[in-house]
């Protein structure tokens, strides 16, 4: 029997529909124990072409931000300027309303943030090998403002299209706490270290167009890259309608995007507060997102 077929759970039922249906049963265990999952290219329904446009509109966008020529990602070696000036990519190239609406990705990220999640932002992440780029990272959570004690439920999570294979720690991946989800709270000075933390972790592993997805509050980190060439990641953050975008997105997204994506439009929607104007309040908007109060899915 599927319970989901009864019906008896509106905002749950459509999600656990979508997870039979794209089969993500493992990977929705794996976010509830590990606090993240990888989703390899073929169950996100991608393929090399979508990974390649994704890579190439990254790099096209940081040399034009940032006036600098990277090349051939296979061999280049830039400094740190090229992760300069990455946050709001959506209007600058359509591949990346594609990666913020794709329904495999949307199924698992409303899974952890309910029906009511919101797109927060996107940036890129270009990393070198040791000495140009981006080096290592100490462990932290992504769930800034959120004090101890608030870990029952994720609050906001990190989807990260993987736009260059990692094949091995040398490629210079994110690594990850696995558990620390749990914990509900940020690191500690004395954890944040990756050689010194008391904590066991392990690196991110996944091909070109994979998807790896994780609790806003799992630890994470990386490591610095030895291997030649670019590491290259598009990430992407989600939250629950009462924690802050980076942008007012519905305010300043181009109507024709709106229009020809329509699950962008359900994403960039306004949070709860603040209302424009407060002597007379949007209730067909705020009701929905109010419904969280009583059901962590909705």
């Amino acid at each position: 029997m599927n319970i989901s077929d009864y019906g008896t759970s509106p905002h749950v039922d459509p999600l656990m529909a979508d997870i039979e249906a794209y089969g993500l049963f493992k990977h929705v265990v794996e976010l509830e124990a590990y606090g993240m999952t990888v989703v390899p290219p073929e169950t996100m329904r991608s393929n090399p072409a979508f990974a390649e446009r994704l890579r190439e509109a990254i790099l096209r966008t940081s040399e034009k931000r940032n006036g600098v020529v990277i090349g051939d990602y296979r061999t280049a070696a830039p400094g740190p300027e090229v992760a300069a000036n990455g946050w709001d990519l959506l209007e600058e190239d359509e591949v990346f309303v594609e990666a913020a609406t794709n329904p495999v990705q949307l199924a698992l990220v409303r899974w952890l943030c309910g029906q009511s999640a919101i797109f927060g932002g996107n940036t890129w992440l270009i990393k070198g090998p040791t000495g140009s780029g981006m080096g290592s990272l100490n462990l932290h959570s992504d769930a800034h403002g959120i004090p101890p004690g608030a870990g029952q439920i994720a609050h906001m999570c990190n989807a990260s299209w993987i736009c260059t294979d990692y094949n091995s720690a040398e490629d210079g991946p994110t690594v990850f706490v696995p558990g620390s989800h749990k914990y509900g709270r940020a690191t500690l000075p004395h954890e944040t270290d990756l050689a010194t933390t008391p904590f066991k972790w392990f690196p991110l592993i996944a091909k070109a167009g994979s998807m790896a997805i994780w609790n806003g509050a799992t630890w994470h980190g990386s490591v610095p890259r030895s291997s030649p060439g670019l590491r290259v990641t598009l990430v992407q953050t989600f939250s629950r309608s009462y924690m802050r975008p980076m942008k007012m997105y519905d305010r300043t997204t181009s109507p024709q995007l709106l229009q020809k994506y329509p699950e962008l439009d359900r994403i960039v929607g306004k949070p709860v507060y603040p209302y424009e104007n407060p002597q007379a309040p949007d209730r067909d908007r705020v009701a929905p997102l109010i419904k969280t109060g009583t059901d962590q899915f909705a």
